[in-house]
């Protein structure tokens, strides 16, 4: 009989001998101060155009003579409006959504995020012994991020948005000396 040593859902996922030092999630919720961008700003021009184009092409085109092809030509404004309103307000509540969907796991060998989204299950792993550096961004919630692992696209990986940054740090920082000393031996 073969005993079971990992948590449910991580058979097979973790390397014997290693050991869940933690477990989190990003905080929830919209954060009002992703509001306060210049994509913002921009998003508010870009939404403005857009309307200003739908209802000027509405009113150029509304009459019994205008021929099929011109009657469509508002249309040509909505992914203008689409685009405008995910600028104005909607990356705040997409980003709302990635966070609900993901997961921060530490181990002594692996910093693991997996992320559950849009019936999409992601898990992506970073060997702590291939750090260069972890960084702390000290707030309440704060992040620790990796340093010389390399990420998707231009974000840098990480534990974001958690509450406690300075524990995790502290634990992430402590594992990767176990590692040295235990690599130097």
């Amino acid at each position: 009989m073969i005993e079971n040593t990992h948590p449910q859902g991580w058979q097979g996922l973790l390397a014997p001998g290693e050991t869940i030092l933690w477990q989190g999630q990003p905080g929830t919720g919209i954060r009002w101060r992703s509001l306060a961008s210049p994509l913002t700003l921009m998003g508010a021009f870009f939404t403005g155009f857009s309307l200003f184009w739908i209802s000027m092409a509405t009113s150029m085109t509304r009459g019994a003579d205008v021929p099929f092809p011109f009657q469509i030509f508002p249309l040509f404004g909505l992914p203008f409006l689409a685009i405008g309103l995910y600028m104005l307000g909607g990356h705040a509540i997409w980003d709302t959504i990635k966070r609900a969907g993901t997961h921060y796991t530490l181990t002594n060998r692996t910093a693991f995020v997996g992320v559950n989204l849009l019936m999409r299950r992601t898990l992506l792993s970073y060997p702590i012994d291939r750090m260069d550096r972890v960084l702390l961004e000290d707030g309440s919630p704060g992040s620790v991020i990796f340093s010389g692992v390399q990420g998707r696209g231009a974000t840098r990986p990480g534990f974001y948005l958690i509450d406690d940054a300075r524990e995790v740090y502290r634990m992430l920082r402590d594992a990767r000396s176990a590692l040295t000393q235990g690599n130097t031996a």
